[in-house]
């Protein structure tokens, strides 16, 4: 096989700049919590990474959203930013099986949530089930050189309910734009190595298991900060998401699945036709507008089929735990949940 001088060019300079990007983006490990006892093999020293620290939470990525929706409402208004949680603030389990704006049983959904580190440790994995939840997404990983510190003991946890009590779960890695000095694909493959290396030091994908998905959306330092894809060209934007999630298929032998919203598109990639490119994959859209929420009908990029909705990051349970967290919503049969996204069902 013949190598070329500017390839090995390129991987002399990733290699190089990792390091650099790692710590530019992260900041030292924090203390493991008294209460999380991570698998062996399985934390940031081990695996040659360092803990999330000063990543964005999904409230800061939420008010994202909501501004970039306000500044496209041709009307000037502030009415975009009147958000809703399907007909009032959602709650689990009592909204999943009543749909109060047709006053009468749900039907045809399937609720999912999503966590990370910024979730509390006594998120309560083991009565998800009870609440009428179906699935899990947790952060894996983000950028080459970052790991979620909760991400292990969610997925064990999650790998471990007893017959009955199962949850389908997912890991996802938020995709960081790098340095403009590394090619795209170069530094998309860079961080599908960082994600596979994780799910498989944490026992790999089960059949039972969610697609993995990769998060494409504001890559900020901080609330404040620029949106640090901004270094990049969108052509190259969508070669790094092609890129990584081709290695991710190849590694983990599952199609991925991509997380972004129509807004963030818009504002980094312009066109919406564009999205042409990804639209083999599996969409999971973020969109939390009134009129979305009302209709119970996001609004999608170019046209294309959503898989998955994110409608609130605001989501309580009933009873069992007091804080909010994000809701997702696959709406359909049971047996297309299962056939469209490539999930085994649990054995009864």
């Amino acid at each position: 096989m013949l190598i070329s001088s500017r390839y090995l060019v390129s991987v002399a300079m990733l290699v190089a700049l990792v390091p650099a990007i790692a710590n530019a983006q992260t900041q030292p490990a924090t203390a493991a919590t008294a209460d999380a006892i991570d698998p062996p093999g399985t934390s940031a020293a081990a695996l040659g990474l360092t803990d999330l620290t000063d990543d964005l939470s999904r409230q800061d990525l939420f008010a994202e959203i909501r501004e970039a929706d306000v500044a496209a409402d041709s009307s000037g208004t502030t009415a975009s930013a009147q958000y809703f949680n399907l007909y009032g603030p959602f709650r689990f389990p009592n909204d999943v099986d009543f749909d109060t704006a047709l006053n009468e049983p749900r039907k045809d959904s399937l609720f999912g949530v999503d966590i990370s580190h910024y979730t509390n440790s006594a998120f309560p994995i083991e009565q998800l089930r009870t609440r009428k939840i179906r699935f899990l997404y947790m952060k894996a990983t983000q950028g080459t050189g970052s790991l979620d510190s909760k991400f292990a003991g969610f997925w064990s946890r999650a790998g471990k309910l007893p017959k009955g009590s199962e949850v389908h779960r997912g890991a996802y890695h938020f995709l960081s734009s790098g340095d403009p000095r590394v090619p795209a694909e170069d530094w998309g493959r860079a961080q599908a190595a960082t994600f596979i290396k994780v799910i498989k030091a944490n026992g790999g994908l089960l059949p039972t298991d969610m697609p993995p998905v990769v998060d494409l959306e504001w890559d900020k330092a901080s609330k404040d900060g620029p949106d640090r894809w901004q270094g990049r060209k969108p052509a190259e934007i969508i070669a790094m998401t092609k890129a990584y999630l081709t290695a991710v298929e190849t590694g983990l032998h599952r199609t991925p699945m991509i997380y972004t919203a129509r807004s963030w598109w818009r504002e980094r990639i312009g066109s919406e036709t564009e999205f042409a490119a990804l639209s083999t994959y599996p969409l999971w859209l973020a969109d939390y507008s009134k009129t979305s929420r009302a209709s119970e009908v996001p609004t999608t990029i170019n046209g294309v089929r959503w898989a998955l909705w994110q409608y609130t990051e605001a989501a309580t349970m009933a009873i069992g735990f007091n804080g909010a967290f994000d809701a997702n919503i696959f709406k359909g049969k049971t047996d297309a949940f299962y056939t469209s996204l490539g999930v085994a069902e649990f054995q009864q």
